[in-house]
């Protein structure tokens, strides 16, 4: 017996069919899916702000230092690496920027009598610098009177007692400056000038956090 072929009209089909079958859709969806399987995303990096501040605050403390032995080169040299090391730490650049303008002030010619509040600060921290706190109080009690709101003011003046140690009355212009200008009470925690009362109620008191 002949062995049966298949008809030759549905091979063709056949071949055509296998041929033309479609190809398997890959949707947006999955090539992106499949995309970031290949390539993951990555986090981006962590930068460690406590490292920093910690850094800045030693160079302003290191400033602080060669001001208080008048290395004025030194300390306005401090100073300026603050500034350009650290830019983003503006709450010491403030007060960096006032004993840059001491450190001016001390090396430069001598100057006329102070004028304006300004101005007595800077005669009254160069008091202080050199332990002459009647000179400071009196320079500041004058700027007080004169401008009764300004932070740097009773800032100044709450130094002064404290290099005294009269902490009640360094506490109450410390809060006052604190209240005027709240970015006192983080110099105030770093401020070796107030280590005198540093453990005293008062100064705690007007440092505390509310």
């Amino acid at each position: 017996m002949a062995k049966q072929r298949r008809p030759a009209a549905r091979a063709a089909a056949t071949k055509t069919a296998a041929r033309t079958k479609r190809p398997k859709v890959v949707t947006a969806s999955k090539r992106t899916t499949a995309g970031t399987r290949k390539h993951p995303s990555r986090s981006p990096a962590v930068v460690n702000i406590g490292v920093a501040y910690a850094k800045a605050v030693a160079l302003y403390e290191k400033g602080l230092k060669a001001l208080q032995r008048h290395r004025y080169d030194a300390a306005s040299t401090a100073f300026q690496q603050l500034f350009e090391r650290y830019p983003d730490e503006r709450e010491l650049h403030e007060r960096a920027r006032l004993y840059i303008a001491v450190c001016e002030r001390a090396t430069g010619p001598q100057a006329r009598p102070p004028k304006g509040a300004d101005e007595r600060i800077l005669a009254a921290t160069m008091a202080l610098n050199r332990h002459d706190v009647d000179d400071a109080l009196a320079l500041l009690r004058t700027a007080a009177a004169a401008d009764s709101n300004n932070d740097h003011v009773h800032y100044m003046l709450a130094l002064a007692h404290a290099q005294r140690a009269d902490a009640d009355t360094a506490g109450r212009h410390l809060s006052k400056a604190i209240a005027l200008n709240p970015r006192n009470r983080l110099n105030a925690k770093h401020e070796t000038d107030f280590d005198p009362i540093r453990g005293s109620q008062p100064f705690l008191d007007a440092i505390e956090t509310p």
